[in-house]
């Protein structure tokens, strides 16, 4: 939810969304927060119709309370705002789905996620920090610490070390892993393979981060491809421009 939109266009998303939703008697609908990067489920709440319009126009998690019987922001008091970037409905309309980019934890309790006790095998409700982020994060997670290394530059940084010594060195190091990933794939031996693609990401994503492109751009691709055969999708790529020598 671009906060670029006009009044305009948030009303009408607001009124759009107001006509589509199935509140209850209460006038309420139940709404699900889950972390935009993770995955995380962080809350559920419950929402009116004035709550949503102000989630819409306003771009952070507006709810209602039932117990004061009154609206309430996320993070208005604790800081720890929800910055709603996409919302969505259930198949039934009944259920609101906030993706957010969470500003610190999200429970009361000062967890990450409101879910942080789990059902054990043995009965028991363990207490933990939350559900774990969907695998695939771990990723954007790299790319972030790759990120935050060039910005506060830490003495003896790996991440440092590569970007200071420049694109010979690194363009040394992705042909280095390529070649050792290469090495290993043929071997049966899935643990080495595994450790060398790992080595050959992380090397890949300090060159992103060199060259100033995200990981979101890179997603955004592959989802293009899906549905796509990948002949006919090299096939529709435009030539690169010769660049002058």
């Amino acid at each position: 939810m671009s906060r670029s939109t006009s009044p305009v266009a948030l009303a009408n998303s607001a009124a759009t969304l107001l006509s589509t939703v199935k509140f209850d008697e209460r006038g309420l609908v139940t709404v699900v927060v889950a972390d935009r990067a993770s995955g995380v489920v962080r809350m559920v709440a419950w929402a009116n119709q004035e709550a949503l319009t102000r989630t819409v126009t306003s771009g952070k998690g507006v709810f209602w309370s039932r117990s004061r019987k009154a609206l309430w922001e996320k993070g208005e008091t604790s800081g720890n705002a929800l910055l709603v970037r996409e919302l969505r409905v259930d198949c039934d309309a009944d259920v609101v789905l906030y993706l957010v980019d969470a500003e610190g934890p999200s429970c009361h309790t000062g967890e990450t996620s409101c879910f942080f006790r789990r059902l054990d095998a043995d009965g028991s409700l363990v207490e933990d920090h939350g559900p774990a982020a969907v695998p695939a994060s771990v990723i954007d997670r790299v790319a972030e610490v790759i990120r935050v290394r060039r910005e506060e530059r830490p003495e003896k940084s790996y991440v440092v070390s590569l970007l200071d010594a420049g694109w010979p060195k690194i363009l040394g190091k992705l042909r280095e892993e390529s070649g050792e990933l290469a090495e290993a794939l043929p071997e049966g031996d899935a643990a080495h393979t595994a450790h060398e693609a790992a080595d050959l990401i992380f090397h890949m994503l300090v060159g992103l981060e060199a060259a100033g492109v995200s990981t979101a751009e890179i997603y955004a691709q592959l989802r293009k491809r899906f549905g796509v055969s990948g002949l006919d999708e090299k096939a529709s790529r435009q030539p690169k421009a010769p660049t002058n020598a």
